[in-house]
């Protein structure tokens, strides 16, 4: 009971932060206050543009010149492309290793299932850093300093067939 209770509110708490905007539903700490606001509330702040794809949260977070934003991308597509076989790869791999669990199979059995598994996701792993490799030498020494987002993002960035799609 006391789980469901703690996860009732992680959910809750998800939703009201994806919602975007005040999780008090916009009226800030008091009644309205000036110009129809609450008081509290941030909407006499100016609020940053919504950033729809990962190129520009690359391309901002780095101050990326045109030719550079171009470069990341096309090392990314390349990537992804190189990415894909090995995520198929691991959408079935992950669904064998089920199978086999389920189906009581051995230990033995499972356990080559898993070290397939693991190869697979170190397999993605060397992609993912091979990416951020030429990324980073492709950058301007000011560049390379901000870096630590990028890194961030190489994580599972081709978990998906576009890796520029925002999850």
């Amino acid at each position: 009971m006391f789980f469901r209770f703690i996860l009732a509110g992680i959910l809750t708490t998800t939703f009201a932060l994806a919602q975007g905007g005040n999780p008090r539903g916009g009226m800030g700490e008091g009644g309205m206050g000036e110009g129809g606001m609450g008081r509290g509330s941030e909407g006499n702040m100016p609020s940053a543009p919504r950033v729809s794809n990962r190129i520009d949260v690359i391309g901002d977070s780095l101050k990326l010149d045109k030719d550079q934003k171009k470069n990341v991308k096309n090392i990314l597509d390349a990537a992804q492309k190189e990415a894909n076989p090995v995520h198929d790869q691991l959408a079935k791999s992950r669904l064998a290793v089920g199978e086999a669990i389920q189906d009581g199979k051995n230990q033995e059995e499972v356990s080559k299932l898993l070290n397939s598994q693991a190869a697979l996701e170190s397999q993605m792993a060397g992609i993912e850093l091979n990416a951020f490799a030429k990324i980073y030498k492709a950058l301007e020494q000011e560049q390379r300093n901000k870096t630590q987002t990028l890194f961030q993002m190489m994580k599972g960035i081709f978990d998906n067939k576009n890796w520029n799609a925002m999850p």
